[in-house]
């Protein structure tokens, strides 16, 4: 969920009790409707609204990307709706929602995968790789997933990446095996 540039990034995102939506367990919290999001005022009209922000404490991505994902057997989201407000120009989004992804998956390949800090020792939920390959055998059937050793990482199957680009929705980026730094 790079986006077209310039991009519009969020900078104002909903808080809610219960903690991180990165954990891949489902909320047990009461969200409120619809979840509100503003994009950042200092920046122009020009800029493009992204189909996905995944990196804010309550991400959230459009409806059309949403559809893809499900018809291509993604069955593991908790789904809430969201929209974004153009402070400088009134506009709401009314198109999005906010996501949590049910799975936690401890799928790196350790072995074949690179630490960004080879004396470390691989953790739950921060470990930085340098690259990162992806166990097939233990990803438990999930078309898509957080990775446990890394949860910022969001994993998808090659149906999913499939399925991502024929729908043409600009922004996505896909890293294949040891691609994928962070």
């Amino acid at each position: 969920g790079e986006g077209e540039y310039p991009i519009h990034p969020i900078s104002k995102a909903p808080r809610l009790p219960g903690g991180p939506w990165y954990h891949g367990r489902k909320l047990k919290i009461n969200v409120p409707t619809p979840l509100e999001y503003e994009l950042d005022p200092d920046l122009g009209s020009h800029c493009k609204v992204k189909a996905m922000y995944g990196n804010k404490a309550i991400p959230v991505m459009r409806n059309d990307l949403i559809k893809v994902l499900l018809s291509a057997g993604v069955n593991n989201l908790e789904l809430f709706p969201a929209r974004i407000l153009n402070t400088n120009t009134g506009l709401v989004y009314e198109d999005y929602h906010a996501f949590n992804i049910i799975g936690l998956v401890a799928a790196a390949d350790l072995d074949a995968s690179t630490l960004m800090h080879p004396d470390a020792e691989p953790t739950i939920l921060d470990t930085d790789f340098e690259s990162l390959v992806i166990d097939e055998t233990k990803t438990h059937g999930f078309h898509l997933f957080r990775l446990a050793e890394s949860c910022n990482a969001i994993c998808v199957s090659e149906q999913v990446k499939k399925a991502v680009e024929e729908s043409g929705i600009p922004g996505m980026v896909f890293y294949g095996p040891g691609e994928w730094s962070g």
